[in-house]
């Protein structure tokens, strides 16, 4: 299987090149992903958390954003939204416009050094997901509450980004209602 192609980007977020993801990653190079944190449709407030999957290289077993990926080598923002909503939970849509942009993290250590542009969705708790097992253990819908309690005592268990993400989140949108 060939290696992910990513665009290193500058301080700007303009692209100067391209290179392979382990390149990029051992070099600390500005790159580009997407997030979406996915709330839950009425009643109490909700997240769906994603478990990556124990064989990942980076932060294999820790909770992320239900959706949570690299922007590959000639896309935008939105197509790699798009792209990575379907892969990693099954949802398809037509338009990056079907989600909420909340706004886009400059690159920091947390990060990954990437460009980090967050969006959110509200889905119903039954939606039907599909992910592949090689990349995803499962997903698990958390109270809000209860995922706020589990950042302060366990904070080991989340990825650094989905912190990040979060965090930027509630500075934007204010408490999840």
């Amino acid at each position: 299987m060939s290696e992910d192609i990513f665009d290193i980007v500058n301080p700007d977020d303009e692209v100067v090149g391209r290179a392979p993801r382990s390149e990029i990653h051992s070099r600390g190079l500005l790159h580009r992903s997407a997030h979406v944190l996915i709330f839950s449709d009425g009643g109490i407030p909700e997240i769906l958390l994603q478990k990556r999957s124990a064989s990942k290289d980076i932060y294999p077993g820790r909770f992320t954003a239900a959706c949570s990926g690299h922007v590959d080598s000639g896309e935008d923002y939105g197509e790699g939204v798009l792209r990575e909503l379907r892969e990693e939970t099954g949802i398809r849509l037509d338009s990056p416009s079907a989600l909420d942009f909340v706004g886009k993290i400059s690159p920091r250590p947390e990060t990954g050094m990437e460009f980090v542009a967050v969006y959110a969705m509200r889905r119903p708790r039954d939606i039907r997901l599909s992910f592949s097992p090689e990349e995803i253990d499962g997903f698990e819908w958390v109270s809000v509450r209860e995922f706020e309690e589990r950042i302060l005592k366990s904070p080991e268990l989340f990825t650094p980004s989905l912190l990040c993400v979060y965090g930027f989140y509630l500075s934007k949108r204010g408490q999840i209602r």
